[in-house]
């Protein structure tokens, strides 16, 4: 049995990233507020040499206002 993701070319982040959109945007408003409010998420990004990392950056935290600006 093939993922419907799989099927339709995309990966499973991807998948998970619009189904999440998907129910945020169905939620009514002021439990879309309470949602919008624990998204804030945090990234590092790394470069790997030979199995090891030899830098780490630190990206700048993206909160619910940096996700709505970007719809």
């Amino acid at each position: 049995m093939v993922q419907y993701w799989r099927a339709a070319g995309v990966s499973y982040l991807r998948y998970c990233n619009l189904t999440a959109d998907a129910v945020r945007s169905a939620l009514k408003e002021q439990a879309r507020k309470k949602t919008a409010a624990k998204v804030p998420f945090s990234m590092t990004k790394s470069t790997w040499e030979a199995g090891k990392p030899v830098s780490r950056v630190q990206l700048e935290p993206a909160g619910a206002e940096a996700l709505q600006g970007a719809k």
